[in-house]
């Protein structure tokens, strides 16, 4: 270990197979990418260095890392967490960084200078350390020189949730639960499905028969249903169903399994009292693979019946509709759906190829159309091509389509609005979100989109009360919805609320660049310039090219001050 441990402070040194390097704030290793630390987060980092094997108590690291500066409970939860990351290391089975509970952290890891003091004494792994740095740089230059069509990406406002197409990677935020009553009458929640199926490929289709369980479970008034997204963070989950029940505060539980085999078959389900964890209601239904709407049928009408639901006229007609009759269309679509929410420029290539031979297959269906749109509006939001007004284009017609062929789909105006925010068409925009609710007064993911389009037409205020009903409802959201909160609070000028939401977005994914770009101008705002500046750097290894020119045609904005506001934040941390 480092005697004189001042040095850490300025001399590189290691952390087990970690090059340390506290003047520049760099963390790299031969497995992992080279990663720029905060100030603070360096700070708490020699702290533990300086008395690794000993536990250090949340108050002294506070103390030496903030200088005796009050600061909040989460600021050093969330420093750990961040050097977890950039180190490699698991919190469950740590090699650097132990939590020892109700008392601190530990460096549990060898602390070695990376200059040996003579030749003649080798205290770390000295050999690596210029090759390690050779490497990366080199690496970091490779992926700037790639960048250049990342910037829609990296600024569209745009990366919000999509209404029961999964595209989102759930995260279960701890704390982001319902505000409703722990076990409210007519709540429920439609755990994923298991796949029992030989072929752990045929997981798209039992994630397909739960979304659309999901769906026309929605569609009644009468039942406030739990999101799709805070549902699948119990994915493949051993914890209790009480305990779910508690967490997403609803009264009953729906949980099953599908197992399909050639041509045949067969879903299972219970609904479960989530209070008492009592079955209330269990059955099988087989049959073939042609008659898997029929199953599906009954898996809600057995509900429907449990829960004593009453339906309106309208109720049961939405219920009785179906996407299509053509079974084979049916797989090609849940298999590009599985795709689509893959989340990459690649796997979008391939949704669309099945979407487009679901709709060869059936040109009747409205929601492969929807979900086709969509693919095309993703690959313009995310600079997946090279004609983004060619895909645009091509998103309108196709959402349009989808529209004279069943406009009695949720998901197919869902993708109507969500196409015509990326065309700046607001209005529209704005009358298909409030389609998408009128239609389904559970989609949480409909006051989501309906919170952008008041946020980018120059309504904040009425944004923000819809994006707390879209975090009511899917009380496990996704950390999207944190971004999407905090561009509100941005432009309510409320910058601290703001900052916690995009602190606790980048927490969550830390890779994510829309949250650090309006991070950086709400620092600026608040006068926390060199905090933005840092910020401003990590935009910067992503896209070296970045600039206030780059930006302002991007951002889908109605009224040019709200803009206005948000350059200035970024011309004062530095962006020209």
């Amino acid at each position: 270990m480092v005697n004189e441990s001042d040095a850490l402070d300025r001399a590189p040194f290691y952390i087990g197979d970690r090059h340390i390097d506290p003047s520049l704030g760099r963390v790299s290793g031969s497995n992992i990418e080279q990663t720029r630390l905060e100030p603070q987060v360096m700070a708490v980092l020699l702290c533990l260095a300086k008395q690794q094997g000993q536990v250090v108590s949340r108050e002294d690291i506070e103390s030496q890392a903030w200088a005796n500066r009050v600061v909040g409970y989460d600021s050093l939860s969330t420093a750990i967490i961040k050097l977890r990351k950039a180190l490699g290391d698991d919190s469950k089975n740590p090699r650097y960084i132990e939590t020892v509970p109700k008392r601190g952290y530990r460096l549990i890891a060898n602390v070695s200078p990376a200059v040996p003091k003579n030749s003649n004494i080798t205290n770390g792994p000295i050999s690596e350390s210029p090759s390690i740095n050779t490497q990366t740089e080199a690496e970091n230059t490779n992926r700037n020189s790639k960048t250049g069509n990342k910037r829609l990406q990296l600024l569209l406002v745009l990366t919000i949730i999509t209404a029961g197409l999964g595209i989102v990677l759930y995260d279960k935020i701890p704390g982001s639960l319902n505000t409703s009553q722990p076990g409210q009458r007519n709540t429920i929640a439609v755990l994923p499905f298991k796949n029992m199926s030989e072929d752990i490929q045929q997981e798209y289709f039992s994630d397909g028969i739960t979304a659309d369980l999901i769906t026309d479970l929605s569609k009644i008034s009468g039942l406030g249903v739990i999101a799709r997204n805070s549902v699948f963070a119990y994915k493949d989950s051993a914890i209790d169903v009480r305990e779910i029940g508690k967490e997403l505060a609803v009264a009953y539980i729906v949980e099953g399994s599908v197992r399909k085999n050639n041509n045949k078959v067969r879903i299972t389900a219970r609904l479960i009292d989530a209070i008492s964890g009592r079955n209330l209601w269990a059955d099988r239904f087989d049959g073939n693979l042609e008659d898997v709407f029929a199953l599906q049928d009954s898996v809600t009408e057995k509900i429907i019946t449990a829960l004593k639901l009453k339906l309106s006229d309208r109720e049961q007609k939405q219920l009785a509709r179906k996407y299509t009759n053509n079974i084979v269309a049916y797989d090609h679509f849940l298999q590009g759906w599985k795709r689509f929410w893959e989340y990459s420029k690649e796997s979008n290539a391939l949704a669309k190829e099945h979407f487009r031979k679901a709709i060869e297959l059936d040109p009747e269906f409205a929601r492969a159309y929807a979900n086709l749109a969509l693919s095309f509006a993703y690959d313009v939001l995310n600079g997946w091509t090279n004609t983004p007004d060619v895909n645009l284009k091509r998103a309108e017609e196709l959402s349009q389509k989808a529209l004279e062929l069943d406009d009695s789909l949720v998901q197919v105006h869902w993708a109507a609005a969500f196409t015509a925010v990326i065309s700046r068409n607001h209005q529209l925009a704005l009358s298909e979100s409030l389609k998408v609710i009128e239609l389904d007064p559970n989609n949480a993911d409909g006051y989501g989109i309906l919170a952008t389009t008041l946020n980018y037409a120059a309504k904040p205020r009425d944004a923000l009360v819809q994006m707390r009903k879209a975090m009511r409802l899917n009380p496990l959201h996704p950390s999207v919805y944190k971004v999407i909160m905090g561009e509100i609070y941005f432009n309510l000028h409320d910058y601290e609320n703001a900052i916690k939401q995009f602190e606790h977005a980048l927490d969550r994914n830390p890779d994510a660049q829309e949250p650090r770009l309006w991070l950086t101008a709400s620092y600026a705002h608040i006068g926390r310039i060199g905090d933005a500046s840092w910020q401003l750097e990590q935009i910067r290894l992503e896209d070296p090219a970045i600039s206030i020119a780059s930006i302002e045609p991007v951002i889908p904005f109605i009224d040019p001050m709200q803009l206005k506001h948000l350059v200035d934040g970024l011309n004062k941390a530095g962006l020209n």
